[in-house]
């Protein structure tokens, strides 16, 4: 798997971002929202948020961002967050997400990061099973107050 910058102004990842957002949310995003969520994504591409393709034998397969910053509260060590990631439909269930992922956690190692976070929506047990097959653990519960947001409904696994 290889990691490869995406360019702003990508016209094949604004279209993919649309549908990522729209899988995950249910509705895809506004012109105008998408429009400033890219310009703010792109602000510091190669500073310390890298906006990849996932490249497998020659195929964009996916995409994915993660950031590196130092910690808030300990300047001596950095963290890395694995944001936006999403390996397209027609190649999933093929490990290509996995590996993905490898070579991001390899890329943010190498860059310096202790740690490496990651976080899914609520609801997605899919995303949150991939997670914890690729190595990571529940660290925090983060919750959002809305009270016009409407509750998912509760899943038993």
């Amino acid at each position: 798997m290889k990691l490869e910058l995406v360019a702003a102004g990508d016209s094949r990842f604004r279209d993919w971002m649309r549908r990522y957002r729209e899988e995950i949310t249910g509705e895809p995003p506004s012109d105008a929202w998408l429009n400033k969520y890219l310009e703010a994504l792109f602000a510091d591409q190669g500073k310390r948020r890298f906006i990849w393709w996932a490249i497998d034998s020659s195929r964009r397969v996916g995409f994915a961002v993660a950031v590196v910053s130092k910690h808030w509260a300990d300047s001596a060590r950095t963290v890395g967050q694995i944001g936006e990631f999403f390996i397209y439909p027609e190649f999933r269930r093929e490990g290509l997400g996995r590996r993905m992922a490898q070579a991001i956690i390899e890329w943010l190692r190498t860059n310096g990061a202790d740690e490496i976070q990651s976080g899914v929506v609520a609801g997605n047990l899919r995303g949150l099973r991939f997670w914890e097959a690729v190595g990571f653990q529940i660290a925090r519960y983060s919750l959002i107050y809305n009270p016009n947001r409407p509750r998912e409904p509760e899943e038993d696994e």
